[in-house]
């Protein structure tokens, strides 16, 4: 009964959100924070430091490449980019499948399909010692990707200094998933 209320509160959320882009908004205007499913914290807006990317693929459900149409301070070149999102682990799809692995990268990849554009913005560190650009994401219309993984229980809080930012935000929605069972805290032991 839970779940079916959250899914029907986040398409109500989701509708208004497409009713208000579409009904005129004004694209130079800054966008503003929206609330998670539950409401509990409210997700981060767009920052106006942001750039835009093109999704190329998704690897796994916090793992993805893209490229960029102009090389700016954070990602330097035209080339394809090995982007981590920041602050989220989710189960492992290689070489091991864990549990929910499947699930958080399909979910990811419904958020940011291949083709699709996305904003997105680095916290005090850019690189991981994996040498992948580390960021958070926001799809066009404000979604803030990276807070509704942990939302919907596909990711968990991972958090390196000094990439904190959003650390209060992302263990508030984690510890809202955990309690209600959500994504992989329902169905993984």
């Amino acid at each position: 009964m839970f779940r079916r209320v959250l899914i029907g509160i986040l398409v109500l959320v989701l509708a208004g959100a497409a009713v208000w882009w579409f009904a005129g908004r004004d694209h130079d205007a800054a966008p503003v924070a929206v609330a998670p499913p539950g409401g509990a914290a409210t997700m981060p807006a767009i920052p106006a430091d942001a750039f835009e990317m093109t999704v190329e693929s998704v690897h796994d459900g916090d793992t993805l490449r893209a490229h960029v149409a102009v090389s700016n301070a954070v990602v330097g070149d035209l080339e394809s980019t090995r982007v981590r999102l920041l602050g989220i682990d989710t189960p492992e799809t290689s070489p091991v499948l864990d549990c929910w692995g499947a699930e958080a990268t399909a979910n990811l990849s419904a958020l940011v399909p291949a083709g699709s554009t996305i904003w997105v913005a680095p916290d005090a560190e850019v690189h991981d010692q994996y040498g992948r650009t580390l960021l958070y994401i926001w799809t066009p219309d404000g979604r803030f990707v990276n807070g509704e993984l942990v939302a919907q229980g596909d990711a968990r809080v991972e958090v390196y200094s000094p990439n904190r930012s959003q650390e209060a935000l992302l263990r508030s929605l984690e510890k809202t998933a955990v309690a209600s069972g959500s994504g992989q805290w329902g169905a993984c032991d």
